[in-house]
């Protein structure tokens, strides 16, 4: 675990994740909606480090929400700052897409 209570990925978690072919997708819209170069946006890359504003990092979810029609949860009072690496983000918003949806009544 790391100091803000995020569990950290393994390297076979990484490479795992990173297979997914959404994650590409996911990675260029967080490239769009931050201006960030999409070869910066590594798993181990930090948010601070990246200069990604937390503003930038709550319409980066909106975004993701929207192309994948889901709702990622989010600590409310954090805006998406609970994210503190890359790999962080992606693998909640991947653990966010692999839930089954509720059936609709």
């Amino acid at each position: 675990m790391t100091p803000a209570g995020e569990a950290v990925m393994s390297t076979d978690d990484t490479a795992t994740l990173m297979q997914d072919p959404r994650v590409q997708e996911i990675l260029e819209i967080v490239a769009k909606e931050t201006s960030v170069a999409k070869e910066k946006l590594v798993p181990e890359a930090t948010i601070e480090e990246l200069g990604i504003a937390s503003l930038d990092m709550v319409q980066t979810i909106f975004a993701i929400e929207s192309k994948y029609d889901v709702e990622i949860p989010v600590v409310a009072e954090q805006q998406g700052q609970e994210f503190t690496t890359v790999g962080s983000l992606l693998s909640h918003v991947m653990d966010t897409l692999n839930k089954p949806k509720p059936q609709k009544a």
